[in-house]
């Protein structure tokens, strides 16, 4: 006999919950983006350099990766629902926060208590769609999340630098804290209570489970090419920011058209969802991230904005297909620790977009083609990585 956790009639309705927990994921993950355009004017207001003001985004993405190592086993106990609406109520005061710094110092400390109050949402969220989406629709479902997740990289950016313009930086915040005090009434209401999905289990076993991930060799390979997912998305656009490219320009309309060229690429990507899943998700992991090292590359010829943007189109459409190829890679080799397992995961994909601020600061002053050299150089390895995995053999 079927237990109530598993019957079709628990099944939460796809259409309107897939459609908000996406929503609200662009709200969440953006927010590791919207300083990018907006790195002049922070400069400026905290007396330092762009190229300081960076680390902004790498204190938030390291904060919110780390946070998810313990925010999904506080789901596990408190249940879906608390966890996700608590922590869009705290991220929307942790947001206002960043306007109050006045310092660089205060602004990464407020970063970082940002990161981790928004560190709530996905774990719980890709729990929530696992277990309440039926299963014929679970695999569109988890790609949606996952490709709004990569789809706020750009639709951030392209929010901040028009509230920016016309508001000023401080309207950034603003509109983001008030869009997480509506989320967290709005996914209260949407998301169906449910029990807790184990009342028994603790964080210090959940820390055991990650340390036996670690120690299987093809999971802790797939772990290290999930550093180059985000890590070259977010690389490649801070090298924009810093190191306009040839032939754009540093106008606000230039980086607009560029920054909004790869939307498309967001959108089509879950279409696909059905036909990309009968591809073995490993041969995904690599054929998608040896292509966003190859339009890097591509992309690091200065031809002008309409060469540049065309690549950026296929090279976010290859991160894309990436991040949740390397999530069901890893989820099948996880066993019975799926829910450690993409936690790990989570905490790997922002592990990497923490350092690819890095990345692109440190060759930056030489210009726009060696960024993007460095970002192909690190998807190569990344999908190098992904390849190393498969050669291993599992008892």
């Amino acid at each position: 006999m079927s237990s109530p956790a598993t019957t079709e009639a628990t099944w939460a309705p796809t259409g309107r919950t897939v459609a908000t927990i996406c929503a609200v994921g662009i709200l969440v993950v953006g927010q590791l983006y919207v300083v990018l355009p907006v790195l002049g004017e922070l400069a400026a207001a905290w007396d330092t350099t762009r190229a300081a003001v960076t680390w902004t985004t790498t204190a938030f993405g390291l904060a919110y990766g780390a946070g998810f190592l313990v925010t999904g086993p506080l789901s596990d106990r408190w249940g879906r629902r608390p966890v996700i609406v608590g922590g869009l109520a705290a991220t929307a005061l942790s947001t206002l926060a960043v306007i109050a710094a006045p310092s660089l110092g205060a602004g990464i400390t407020a970063r970082v208590v940002q990161g981790l109050t928004a560190s709530f949402f996905a774990p719980a969220a890709f729990a929530y769609l696992a277990e309440r989406i039926a299963p014929e629709r679970r695999v569109f479902a988890l790609t949606c999340l996952t490709s709004s997740f990569l789809g706020a990289g750009v639709l951030a950016q392209v929010f901040a630098q028009l509230v920016d313009a016309a508001f000023g930086w401080q309207a950034v915040f603003v509109v983001g804290a008030a869009g997480f005090a509506i989320s967290a009434l709005l996914l209260r209401a949407v998301l169906e209570p449910g029990r807790r999905a184990d009342s028994t289990a603790s964080t210090a076993s959940a820390f055991t489970a990650f340390a036996s991930l670690l120690r299987a060799p093809r999971l802790a390979l797939l772990y290290l090419s999930c550093l180059a997912v985000l890590g070259s998305f977010v690389g490649i656009y801070t090298g924009v920011q810093l190191a306009p490219p040839e032939g754009v320009g540093t106008s606000s309309t230039a980086l607009l058209v560029l920054r909004a060229s790869a939307i498309p690429a967001m959108i089509a990507i879950p279409l696909l969802a059905t036909r990309l899943g009968a591809i073995n998700p490993e041969r995904r992991l690599i054929i998608s991230l040896t292509t966003a090292g190859t339009t890097a590359a591509i992309a690091a010829l200065p031809f002008g904005g309409i060469w540049l943007g065309t690549w950026l189109f296929v090279f976010v459409a290859a991160i894309a297909i990436a991040a949740p190829a390397a999530v069901q890679a890893i989820a099948a080799r996880a066993g019975e620790a799926r829910g450690a397992a993409t936690a790990v995961y989570t905490f790997a994909l922002f592990l990497g977009a923490s350092a690819g601020p890095q990345l692109a600061n440190l060759v930056a002053g030489n210009g726009f083609t060696a960024v993007a050299l460095a970002i192909a150089t690190l998807g190569f390895i990344g999908a190098a990585l992904a390849f190393a995995s498969t050669r291993i053999r599992t008892p």
